[in-house]
């Protein structure tokens, strides 16, 4: 993390502060019957904001799959005022790259919080702690 430049982390929370309560609330597409005959996968359409702040959150490496198994940081983002934040890092790249597959996990943790918790912790850090 410390080597990502500061310029990254300030693009990361101005997209962050440029989001709306509009922006929260995404909708679906898809689901449509193409002129092929097949149904299209519905998806999430996010705002122009959203897909901002998910494109520019640097990722972190770690094997997402396995670290957040069972992790309680999924049922209660609050803890990550008092984790480490490399924790915050980890699971936001559980948030980007669980969006991979179009379910809406992103805008989920955008609703529920997780993200700002996320990006609160992250934001500390770097005013704070780097």
């Amino acid at each position: 993390m410390r080597t990502v430049p500061e310029e990254r982390w300030l693009e990361v929370f101005d997209a962050a502060d440029a989001l709306t309560s509009e922006d929260r609330d995404f909708a679906w597409g898809g689901g449509e019957k193409t002129a092929g005959g097949a149904i299209q996968m519905p998806y999430p359409v996010y705002s122009d904001r959203v897909r901002q702040l998910y494109r520019s959150l640097p990722g972190a490496t770690v094997d997402w799959m396995k670290w957040m198994r069972g992790n309680p940081l999924l049922a209660d983002s609050t803890r990550l005022s008092a984790a480490p934040v490399a924790d915050a890092a980890r699971l936001a790249t559980v948030y980007v790259r669980g969006e991979r597959f179009n379910d809406g996990v992103f805008g989920r943790a955008l609703q529920d919080g997780s993200l700002d918790a996320i990006l609160a912790r992250l934001r500390t850090w770097l005013e704070s702690e780097r």
